[in-house]
């Protein structure tokens, strides 16, 4: 991580620093050396220049001793030259090479201070989130509460009407509402997957039991689907049958029953009905409009039931 990367390149740079004071205590020592060089061979030949200094030699011996020791003194001249050289050189690398660190060791510092305003940023916006979850967790709560009773107030009279219905077919038994009953039921059944959707959109929240998005542990069962669509959009029958109801429902506005001899369709969150009870209605023709909640989400509850058994609405409508 970023800070052991630091911490390796603080500890590389004070080695390097080390390295760099020992290179110009060399540099101090090699001129002083030098200095001390050029000065005892200034004493040596007493102030002369090289020629005098070899002329005033007393004897050929002297003259070639003085030859040698003169081109050994600036052998080791150059090679003294060479090693301060040397050692500046090194000396200039060093401090490029440590000039390279601390700028690498900034960008670190630099990135590291970016990513830690950015999870701090994060942090922020988490903790933000987690209390406004909070402050709506009751206000979810009851919406939710508020919900299941509309749904369980809807299923008592979807029940109660189906139990009627069935009660009364049975005291007609007449064969004309048994071949009604038969044809509808079969032309329903014949359909399966096939039906034109009540309302153009999506599947906003699915049949059965299903996760809350927000709420951890909570689940919902629902009945049917809820299709989102556009304000004011038509609803109109899946197939052919007669209007058994229409109701008010607390939660869900206003609401449709149609039979289809043993299946129902349920259509609620109308905004609109234009049909009445006990009005034959064909398939495709329009039952209401859609209505608007206050979140100006268009959407529509919509349900099919096979006598008492609740059967999942997205089978039975045609594949997008």
């Amino acid at each position: 991580n970023y800070k052991s990367e630091i911490g390796l390149l603080e500890d590389e740079i004070e080695q390097d620093q080390q390295i760099i004071d020992a290179l110009e205590k060399d540099v101090t020592n090699l001129k002083e050396e030098y200095g001390a060089m050029i000065y005892a061979a200034y004493k040596a030949s007493r102030g002369q220049d090289k020629l005098t200094f070899l002329f005033s030699s007393s004897s050929f011996n002297q003259f070639f001793r003085r030859i040698h020791y003169l081109n050994q003194y600036t052998e080791a001249r150059r090679k003294q030259v060479d090693q301060i050289n040397a050692v500046r050189e090194m000396l200039s690398t060093q401090i490029n090479t440590i000039e390279a660190k601390k700028i690498s060791q900034v960008a670190l510092l630099s990135t590291q201070l970016e990513e830690k305003n950015k999870l701090e940023k994060l942090k922020s916006k988490k903790q933000l989130a987690i209390a406004s979850l909070n402050s709506r967790e009751k206000e979810i709560k009851k919406e939710i509460e508020k919900r299941n009773k509309s749904l369980a107030t809807l299923n008592k009279l979807i029940d109660d009407i189906i139990a009627k219905e069935i009660k009364a077919a049975d005291a007609a038994k007449s064969n004309a509402h048994i071949a009604s009953t038969k044809v509808l039921s079969a032309d329903f059944a014949k359909n399966k997957s096939k039906l034109d959707w009540p309302v153009t959109g999506f599947v906003s929240r699915r049949f059965g039991i299903s996760k809350d998005p927000v709420l951890k542990g909570v689940q919902h069962n629902n009945p049917g689907i809820e299709i989102q669509t556009k304000p004011n959009s038509s609803v109109k029958c899946v197939s052919d049958g007669k209007v058994l109801k229409v109701a008010l429902i607390q939660g869900f506005n206003r609401a449709v029953i149609v039979n289809h001899g043993e299946y129902y369709s349920v259509y609620a969150k109308l905004s609109t009905v234009t049909v009445e009870k006990g009005q034959t209605i064909k398939a495709g023709e329009p039952i209401g409009t859609v209505h608007t909640g206050s979140d100006g989400i268009a959407e529509l509850h919509f349900e099919i039931w096979k006598s008492f058994t609740k059967l999942n609405p997205e089978k039975w409508l045609e594949n997008k």
